[in-house]
């Protein structure tokens, strides 16, 4: 019980961790933007009701969520290659952590863009 209590979370395990759910994350987005545009293309009426849809509060925190799972798997990706090359072992926590901050800047200049 002592070491499940004292258990210390590591920045390569998280970046790991974050790395898969947002891998996850991506594919099930990938596979519903498909379905959706496979539905609702197929008339102009059904898709202009599409982008009302889209226009709900929800939808919105949905896509900010989704443009910040891009920047940080896109990020993580390059810093994984990093470390591939044995550039970038020593700096695991601070890349990680810059890669947190530049997925994070990331999003609110995209959405601040929207």
């Amino acid at each position: 019980m002592k070491y499940l209590i004292s258990y210390h979370v590591y920045a390569g395990t998280v970046a790991w961790l974050l790395m898969r759910l947002c891998g996850i994350v991506l594919t099930i987005y990938l596979a519903c933007h498909l379905g959706i545009i496979f539905w609702f293309g197929k008339n102009s009426a059904s898709f202009t009701t599409f982008l009302h849809i889209s226009e709900h509060p929800g939808i919105r925190i949905l896509e900010t969520f989704l443009i910040w799972t891009v920047c940080y798997h896109a990020g993580n990706g390059i810093r994984l290659i990093l470390m591939d090359l044995g550039l970038g072992i020593r700096w695991q926590k601070p890349l990680f952590v810059a890669i947190m901050m530049l997925s994070l800047i990331l999003t609110i200049f995209f959405v601040y863009l929207r």
